[in-house]
């Protein structure tokens, strides 16, 4: 009724001490008004982060089992889960991946893709490196924390996918600007990024997506 009364709250994964279910994002699915689709990350005590997924196939009313749709392996894990739904009704979850490495971490934004709305998931598809070095106040320096490592995203009426986040690259490493990518063919291959910030010079952090009517 337009959001005047409320169900009973539906619990998704209940995990206790053994793990940690963080950053999720809910999607109602435009092409389907019965499925509701859940991602996020969880950090279990095994040192893994797979993408979690939940749905409902009636509105809300009963829940299946959450499970792992992509698990990047032992010592990485994944953040800042968001799936879209495109119009033929493909779904496509973004994330950070940050995979430990001998060296240090590497980050990269990826993406995974489902054409039978979650049952089965294709393997990742690389979309950019990311290159954050973190956002500071401007006087006192102290580090802030901002929303890096997660991107945002977004699916126009045409299909055409766009992603943001916080990159440095632009500036050589001195400071985050805003960087976005775009699909054309539903998530399999990406442009790439360029700065879209409108004052260069200064730290840009935490963005967000969303593409207007007339596109």
């Amino acid at each position: 009724d337009g959001g005047l009364h409320w169900g009973a709250t539906t619990t998704l994964i209940a995990d206790g001490a053994i793990a940690f279910n963080d950053k999720g994002s809910i999607t109602a699915d435009p092409t389907d008004p019965l499925s509701v689709y859940a991602v996020w990350d969880r950090l279990s005590s095994d040192n893994r982060g797979p993408v979690y997924f939940a749905r409902t196939r009636d509105a809300g009313l009963s829940w299946e089992l959450a499970r792992a749709i992509y698990d990047p392996g032992v010592g990485n894990q994944t953040i800042g889960n968001l799936l879209v739904v495109l119009p033929g009704g493909a779904l496509l979850v973004v994330f950070t991946e940050l995979d430990g490495t001998a060296t240090g971490t590497t980050v990269a934004l990826n993406a995974i893709r489902s054409i039978d709305q979650g049952n089965t998931w294709s393997a990742p598809i690389f979309i950019a490196d990311e290159r954050t070095t973190g956002t500071h106040d401007p006087g006192s320096g102290a580090l802030v924390r901002d929303g890096n490592e997660l991107p945002s995203v977004t699916v126009d009426r045409s299909g055409a996918v766009y992603v943001v986040w916080q990159d440095s690259r632009f500036s050589g490493g001195a400071r985050d600007g805003i960087a976005l990518t775009r699909s054309l063919d539903g998530g399999l291959s990406w442009s790439a990024p360029v700065q879209v910030n409108g004052v260069p010079g200064a730290a840009a952090f935490t963005p967000t997506v969303r593409v207007r009517d007339d596109g």
